[in-house]
């Protein structure tokens, strides 16, 4: 596949757009290259899983990546490809996104059933709750930077010593996954519903599908490592990036998804969108934690997407940043280069 030159047109597409401009310098990747599980001392407590009552364990069933579907194998490799190394080397569309809400809500696997989830850290649009749906969240106010981004976002609620941690902030990148013709990518279609990760995990997973990070950091490690104060943690999960162009959900809501493999998608999951990859921050670091899911274990960290997006505004980001391969914002944090410098 012939490579295109990325062109870090920024300002001018920031200028179309309307959006706010970003820096227009490279800088160190929050999802860059892995390198395995950090050591035992990292690890706090991730290896226990917790056990709860009937309400846990319906949300495991519902929630779990199994590799089976219907007695069928999952359509292509089970964990992504993704990019690594620092940005602004492809064509990227970039939305920051606080903090809204926490509550035991998922929209997508109980949906009209309060209360019926573990607890989930919500972002972006605000009137996400268990009663959502496309209708009800178009045009809602959002927390996210791009106020056309009004889609919603949730992981499960991080806990140290069994207490709830407000996270800081969220960013979520968009990108043509590596070896994607970036000209091939399609519009995600309104409605689409996303879940990545495994929240049954009980032990190490790729971290190219989820993992744990020190702020700007390029390692990424199964369990949430000990990092310095000016580099608070970080939960990155990256989600598939080729739909089968019927469904926007399916009954174990990961079926109609699939992830490409150098740069192809399955004839059964045959349309590119853009891979999405997700990044919390909390407010983590040094020695001391005790850090678990509400869904158990650190290794099952896992996130949930549901397009609620402006979709004229979609279209026009994917048209000029990614089908261009444009470099449309970057997300950088100066403070922590000189950390990882070396």
């Amino acid at each position: 596949m012939v490579r295109r030159k990325v062109r870090v047109g920024i300002c001018a597409v920031v200028a179309v757009l309307a959006t706010a401009a970003g820096a227009c310098t490279e800088s160190a990747d929050p999802l860059g290259s892995s390198n395995g599980p950090s050591d035992a001392a990292g690890r706090s407590s991730a290896d226990r899983s917790r056990t709860g009552d009937s309400r846990t364990e319906h949300s495991r069933t519902e929630h779990s990546d199994m590799a089976m579907t219907g007695g069928e194998p999952q359509a292509g490799p089970l964990s992504p490809a993704r990019h690594t190394g620092p940005q602004g080397r492809v064509g990227q569309i970039v939305t920051e996104c606080d903090f809204s809400h926490s509550a035991p809500d998922d929209p997508i696997v109980f949906p009209g059933e309060p209360g019926m989830s573990h607890p989930h850290d919500f972002f972006g649009n605000v009137s996400t709750d268990a009663f959502s749906t496309t209708d009800t969240m178009l045009g809602e106010p959002t927390t996210c930077q791009k106020q056309r981004d009004t889609a919603a976002y949730w992981a499960p609620q991080l806990l140290d010593h069994g207490v709830g941690i407000t996270p800081t902030r969220s960013i979520a990148y968009y990108r043509a996954a590596p070896g994607v013709d970036p000209t091939e990518v399609e519009m995600y279609p309104e409605g689409l519903r996303i879940i990545a990760g495994d929240m049954t995990a009980t032990e190490p997973l790729s971290v190219d599908l989820a993992g744990w990070t020190c702020g700007v950091s390029s390692k990424h490690s199964a369990a949430p490592p000990i990092c310095p104060d000016g580099a608070p943690l970080r939960a990155v999960i990256t989600f598939p990036d080729c739909w089968d162009g019927v469904n926007v959900d399916s009954e174990d809501h990961r079926s109609h998804m699939a992830n490409s493999a150098d740069g192809r998608c399955p004839p059964t999951h045959a349309v590119h969108v853009p891979q999405l990859t997700f990044s919390i921050a909390y407010p983590i670091a040094g020695e001391g934690h005790d850090l678990t899911l509400a869904s158990g274990s650190t290794y099952g960290i896992h996130s949930d997407f549901f397009n609620s997006w402006d979709q004229a505004a979609l279209a026009r980001e994917i048209r000029l940043c990614l089908h261009r391969d444009v470099v449309c914002g970057l997300s950088s944090n100066r403070d922590e280069e000189p950390l990882f410098s070396g």
